[in-house]
Parts: C-alpha cells; structure tokens; sequence
C-alpha cells in the first residue's frame, strides 16, 4: 500500500523518542488548562524537527500550533494532540499516547513528504477532561483553513470509526425550609425529598427517552444532620443524546421533572447550566476507510464494535461539525480493562500499549501523507461532510 511501508520505517526510527514523550507526560499529569509541562515538552520536540510553533495565551496558554509548510498549495491537515490528566488517576484515559502517537506521526510524515505538498499542523488541544479547549479554540479561530483533523485514541479495543454523545452538565439546587424532624415536620420544606423526586421522575423517564440517550447524576448536598429538615439539597447530571435534536428532548424532559419535583414540594429550585456543551462527534467515513486499510494491514483489525456503542463524550464533537475530522481506537487492552481506571493507567505505559501506539501512530502517518499529496482523496472527505452539514 501506498505510503505505508515508508512510514513503517519512520515511525520505527522515531519509537525510542515516541516512546519517552509517552513516558515523560505519563510522569507528570496535569489538569485542564495547566498542561504546562506537557505543552512546553510537546512544543521543544516538535520545534527540534522543524515545526514552526505558535503558542496560546490567557486560558488557552497551554494550547499551541506547530506547523511545516510546504512548498505548495495542497491542503492543511491537522494532527490533534491532547495531553490533559485526570484527577487523581493521572493518564488513565491516554492522552500522554494521544500526545505521542501524533507527535510520532507528525515527525513521520515530515520526513518522508516532499516539499511539494501542502501544510501538516500539529495543534495542541488542552482541557478535553471536562474544559472544553477546543470550543474555546475554534471560536478563537485555531482551526481556520484546517482541510481536516485526524488524531488516535487508545482503547481497549480496535475501532476506526465510531460516534460520541453530546453532552451538558446541569446542577439542581433546591431551597426548601429547615423545621425540627420530630417536634415540627410539618412546618418545614424537605429539600431533600424534592431531589429524591427529581432523581425518581428521571428513573422513570428512562422508558421514553430516545436510543442511544443518557442521563446520570449524583446527589452532592443531602442535609445537614437527620434531625434537621433539610433546607438545601442539591444534585449534579449529565444529559447525553446521540444527536442535537435528541440531546435536546431529553434535556427538555429533565428540565420538566426538576420543575415537577420542585412544585411538588413545595421547594424553589435554581437550575446552573454549564456553558459549555459538547456537540455529538460525527466522524468522516472516507478517511476512515483509508485509516482502516493501513492499520488493518498493521494488524490492528477492527473490532467490530458498533458506531454508536461503548461511546462516550468529548469537545472534537464540536469540531467535527466545523471539520472533517477521524479519531480513531485502538487497543492497548484487554476488554474488560476500561478507560478511566487504574488498570488502564498500567496500560498506556505497558509494553502492549506502546507497541499498538506506534502502530496506530503509523496508520496515522500514513493517513496523513495520503491526505497531502493523493488529490482524488480530500474532495471524497469534503463531499461526505458537506452532506453531513446539510442534513444535520
């Protein structure tokens, strides 16, 4: 295949650099928005290979741009890096291999493009873990002139394709009235029974919410003491829809059962909407076949997982809807080891993980290369998405 044995070479050259970037950011993690460390060390080595580097500032300070032009008019693709931690856990979703794999194939396809193409950029994109870096991001204009935008993630499966779910962030707070528990119950307002309700209506608004939806929540303020009818009580959710139009029937009905609770109480409920709403993630199927055909013959066969299975949220949702864009799996694990957990967190720096991550960063350098100088290959990715926007 076309470009593939060429940056199967280049990407085996660069493994042992690779492997330290994914190791070093492992080492440090660090939250949304103070990915100091990983920005500067991501932004040193790609500057070392030729990368003109143009860095963010204010909230985005740890967001950068490191771009190779050249000499012709061909297209702009972006490599996405993201290298946000979790609490507590650190690296346990991979961004550190996100970061590596597409500092490898940035570096790959650098040095086996010819001048006479068109641009590679790497953008880094900081606070995917709940900040939403790259809403801020496409409203600042980072990706203007981006033709598309490819990036990996590691998994606990093999999957090219796949869909994500919007998702909002909503906390319930219900203010009722505090009375003594046995001597004057009925001269109170339960907060608390308001909460339960709301979490009850929601329990049993599961039936008629459309496929592939999601609705979860914690209570984060139950009362004070037993004794005590809780003048307070409040509750987090998150509302998820495979689409904007289900995202927002769902969120309409949640709404409906907060208010319910609140007037069948008695209670007066104040409702905080987190600003930032990630977008469903609508991935680009014609640079996914060409992704497939290169990591397939690397040997991670895909799974055969569904599209809108296993899925969960993230901000390239919003970009999906502005780019052509591909974020595609692959597996460091064994199945039953999900992300976010302690064992996955072994995995991103274990030996099976870092021998898939080059892999995957090979069919992402090869992917890359096809992108910049196959000129039959961008119009099939732009038709696709055209059509997308027009029907969504």
């Amino acid at each position: 295949m076309k470009h593939l044995n060429e940056a199967k070479k280049a990407v085996r050259a660069l493994a042992p650099r690779i492997i330290e970037v994914n190791r070093t950011l492992f080492a440090r993690p660090e939250l949304n928005f103070n990915e100091r460390f990983a920005a500067q060390h991501l932004t040193d080595a790609l500057s070392a290979e030729g990368f003109t580097v143009r860095r963010g500032k204010g909230k985005l300070a740890t967001a950068f741009e490191a771009t190779w032009r050249g000499a012709g008019k061909g297209p702009v693709v972006a490599i996405l890096s993201e290298y946000d931690a979790l609490p507590n856990i650190g690296h346990a979703c991979g961004h550190n291999m996100i970061a590596a794999a597409s500092f490898g194939a940035a570096v790959a396809a650098r040095r086996m493009l010819g001048k006479d193409c068109g641009t590679l950029k790497v953008i880094g994109t900081p606070a995917e873990e709940g900040g939403g870096g790259k809403l801020m991001m496409i409203r600042d204009g980072w990706f203007k002139g981006v033709d598309a935008a490819l990036m990996t993630h590691p998994a606990n499966h093999n999957r090219t394709v796949a869909r994500m779910l919007a998702v909002m962030e909503l906390e319930f707070k219900y203010y009722g009235k505090a009375s003594h528990a046995a001597a004057h119950p009925e001269l109170g307002i339960n907060a608390l029974d308001a909460v339960i309700m709301l979490f009850n209506s929601i329990n049993a608004l599961r039936q008629q919410t459309p496929n592939f939806s999601r609705v979860h929540g914690i209570v984060t303020h139950g009362g004070d003491a037993p004794n005590i009818i809780p003048e307070f009580a409040s509750a987090k959710f998150f509302v998820r829809g495979i689409t904007m139009k289900d995202f927002r029937a769902v969120l309409a009905k949640v709404m409906d059962c907060a208010k319910g609770a609140a007037r069948a109480t008695g209670c007066r409920l104040k409702v905080v909407k987190n600003p930032l709403v990630y977008e469903p993630f609508e991935p680009n199927r014609a640079l996914g076949k060409v992704f497939r055909a290169y990591a397939e013959k690397l040997g991670l066969k895909d799974g055969g997982i569904p599209e809108n299975e296993e899925i969960g949220s993230s901000d390239i949702g919003n970009l999906s809807q502005v780019v052509p864009c591909l974020h595609p799996e692959y597996a460091v694990s064994e199945p039953h080891i999900v992300i976010h957990s302690r064992e996955f967190l072994k995995a991103v720096v274990s030996r099976r993980g870092e021998e898939a991550m080059l892999k995957a960063a090979t069919a992402l350098t090869a992917t890359v290369c096809r992108l910049l100088t196959d000129k039959s290959l961008l119009p099939v990715v732009r038709r696709e998405f055209e059509e997308f926007r027009k029907n969504r």
